[in-house]
Order: structure tokens, then sequence, then C-alpha cells
């Protein structure tokens, strides 16, 4: 039975196994939206019909239902130059965004997929590894953006950028939040009671797109929480991702995750944070991204910052997922992109299974990363080299920030301790890490 998986390598078998396969110097395999395949042959000498067809019928045979039916020739024969131009175009087409796959015969065959969504996931570099160049932001007065991003939920990422944030803020940095996780939203909810809260990410992308006049401020939360903020402390701003009301929904059905039209999320996303570069002049923006595959969240990491905070525990899935993220990372920046990756939910520093724990987490990360991130053909660091992507940070589980953090009071004394407790739980040690290492990225330290 032929599957998704393993079609391209059947199509190799056939294209080797032709009898003609000496006049091939090239063939790109098309995968088009629905999964089924196209060929383009880049052929030195033309074919007789009855070579095409027994090309065809192999394939027919081979892959089945998984096969177009359709073969585009680069030297066509006198029948079918008729039809040259109108197929250039499509030939064209398959040749733009083509990736190399293998050599087999003496025949280079390459890949081209026909995706209309998770583009983000699965293309290539595409020349824009980050909003502005890393040399921008760490230039004197700039502005370094991070991505905190778990493949799974529940793992701790919107509250260790909380802490990541007022740890920054009481050293006297600028932060800025932005909660890009719009189909589950809950960054403002830590800051602010929910009336507070009436625009956002949401909002603005769709108001953007219909008036260029609009102004960035009426979509921003300044934080003042004087239990929070000492009189010497940065200053907080929060980019909620809108207010979840009965018009939530219809706006979110508004909005191109899928991104159709090419780069339209990625440019639409730069945007909205250039417009916080300019008016905020922030030391930090931080991307609370959206868990799992998503479209956001793939422009989220891949397309926009500066860095990028992986969440995760040690479990099966959580690893299944970094592993893909690793990978898209790997495939579309450069071998300097700083990537950190943190442990959730760790037994604490003091437990009896602490260091085998650690050890065994350290162990799964420093192997994922040898297969999916490291260059194999350069110096491998050491698994004890500290502040590689492999070496991770680890966030011990504390059951008092088990049933969400409220980091805002009416004035009362019992509120702005309960908002004090947070804040010393949020600057602890684990989070303070996290900081430091991030700091350490842009020369911050």
């Amino acid at each position: 039975m032929v599957t998704f998986n393993d079609v391209f390598d059947i199509v190799l078998h056939s294209v080797c196994s032709w009898s003609k396969k000496d006049v091939l110097s090239k063939v790109t395999i098309v995968r088009d939206v629905f999964g089924r395949i196209s060929l383009l042959m880049d052929n030195t000498e033309s074919i007789e019909d009855s070579d095409e067809q027994n090309m065809i019928m192999m394939l027919d045979q081979n892959m089945g239902a998984f096969f177009s039916g359709r073969i585009y020739w680069k030297k066509l024969s006198n029948r079918k130059k008729r039809i040259e131009e109108r197929e250039k175009i499509i030939v064209d087409m398959m040749e733009q965004d083509r990736i190399e796959w293998k050599t087999k015969e003496n025949i280079r065959f390459f890949v081209s997929e026909r995706a209309v969504a998770k583009k983000a996931w699965i293309c290539k570099k595409s020349g824009d590894e980050s909003v502005w160049t890393y040399d921008e932001a760490v230039s004197e007065n700039g502005t370094k953006v991070v991505t905190f991003y778990s493949f799974k939920g529940g793992m701790g990422r919107t509250t260790a950028l909380v802490g990541v944030a007022l740890t920054l803020a009481a050293e006297g940095k600028n932060v800025f939040m932005i909660d890009t996780d719009i189909e589950a939203p809950g960054l403002a909810t830590l800051f602010f009671d929910e009336e507070v809260i009436s625009r956002g990410v949401l909002d603005y992308l769709i108001e953007k797109g219909i008036d260029q006049g609009i102004h960035i401020a009426d979509y921003v939360l300044d934080v003042v929480e004087p239990s929070l903020l000492d009189e010497n402390a940065g200053q907080l701003f929060l980019m909620p991702a809108g207010r979840v009301d009965r018009n939530y929904i219809q706006k979110l059905a508004r909005i191109d995750y899928q991104d159709h039209r090419d780069g339209h999320l990625r440019n639409s996303l730069a945007e909205l944070i250039k417009d916080i570069k300019n008016e905020y002049h922030a030391d930090y923006i931080f991307i609370d991204a959206r868990a799992g595959f998503h479209d956001l969240g793939g422009v989220a990491i891949s397309q926009i910052p500066h860095g990028v905070v992986l969440f995760g525990n040690d479990s099966r899935q959580s690893w299944d997922g970094l592993t893909q993220v690793l990978r898209t990372i790997a495939e579309q920046h450069m071998e300097d992109f700083p990537v950190m990756i943190a442990g959730a939910m760790c037994p604490k520093p003091t437990a009896a299974d602490f260091s085998t724990a650690r050890e065994r987490f350290m162990n799964k990360a420093y192997t994922i990363c040898i297969e999916n991130y490291y260059d194999t053909d350069s110096e491998i660091p050491g698994i004890e080299a500290e502040g590689e992507i492999h070496f991770p940070e680890l966030i011990p589980f504390n059951d008092e920030l088990l049933h969400g953090v409220e980091l805002f009071s009416d004035g009362s004394q019992e509120k702005n301790q309960r908002v004090n407790a947070y804040k010393n739980i949020l600057t602890g040690e684990s989070y303070k890490k996290i900081t430091d290492r991030i700091k350490s990225w842009f020369g911050d330290e």
C-alpha cells in the first residue's frame, strides 16, 4: 500500500528503473496540496512518445492514486512543442522553490511541496530570519525580540515570560510583552482584571488592514501596579490578544492563519512589532507564541525573533514536538541563532530525584540536538557545555502557581502581599537563570 510517507522513495525507484533514465539530469518531484505527485523532467534529449507512456504506466502502477498523471519535460518532442509556452509558466513555478533531495544513478532529485498552510514550519530559509538584523538589535538603544514557545500547553511558558520580564524590569529594562496566542489568550489576565482589556493583537491585525491610520497605543496596556514595580524599575507594556467577548470568535474567523497570500502573516506581525519598536523603544520585546504547529506560532518562531526559548517536559509528546521545532529552526536560521531549552515542571533542587531527572532531561536534549540541530560537519559541544542549546534551564514545579497568578491589586494589604508573593516566586533563581541566559545572547550581562 502506498502512503504519503513513502511516495518519494517510490518515485525515485520508478525513475531509476526506467529504460531511458540516461537522458535525465534532474527530476523535480512536485507534491500538490492534496498530496498527489507530478514530475518535472530535465532531459538532455527528446524522448519518443512510447517511452513517455512507459514511464506514465510504471508510475501509475507503482503509485496508484498518488500519481496525478502529469509529467512535464524540459525538452519536448516535436508533437508537444506547440504547448511549450503554455507549460513554461507551470515549469517555472516548479523550479522556483524546489529543494535538492538526493542523487541516484547520476540523476539529481529535487522536491517541491505545494502547501497552502504551515509554510513557516516547512519552508526553508526565506531570507527573513528576523524582523530586523541582529546587529541592529544589539546596537545602542537596540530592541531584542525573543519568542517563548511550547509545543504542548501547560508548560509554564507564559508564566516564565512574565518572570523574565519582571526580572528585567527590576534591573531597569523596558520590556514589551505581546500575546500572539490568540486562540487561547491569557497573558493579559495575569496583570489586569478582564474589564480593563478591550483591544489587542487580534483587533490590530484586522483593523490595520482596513485603516492604516490606526495608532498602536490604542491596543496597548501599561503595567503600573505599584506592588509589582518599584520606583527604579523599568517600564512594562503589554499587548493582549484581545478581549474575549461575543465578538472575539467573529474576529478570529477573519484572521488569515493559513497564510494563503505569500508572506502576508509574517509581514503583518512584522509591521506590528516595528510599530511597537518605533513607539515604545523597548529594550526587549517578548512574544508569547501559540502552542502546537500553528501558523502564527511558526512565524513567531522562525521568521521574527532574534532568539527563542523552548519549553517542554520529559514526556514523549513534548520531545516529539520540540524535535520538529528544532529542525525548523536549524533549516531556517544561521548556526549562531540563539535558542534555549527550558525543562518545565521539574523536581525541586532539594528533591532526592532532582539529579536523576536533570541528567535524563539533559541527555535527551543533547541527543535530539545532535540528530536535528547541530551541524555534524562542525565541532559539536560537549554535553556539559553551559550556554549551548542542549544545556537546559530547569524550572521546578511550584504548586503555589497551580491555580493561576494575579499580579494586580485593589490596594488592600492582603492583595498587595499576594502580588508581592507571586513577584518573589517569578523573580526567583529559576527565572533569573533564564533571564541571564537571554541577556548573554545580546551581550547584555
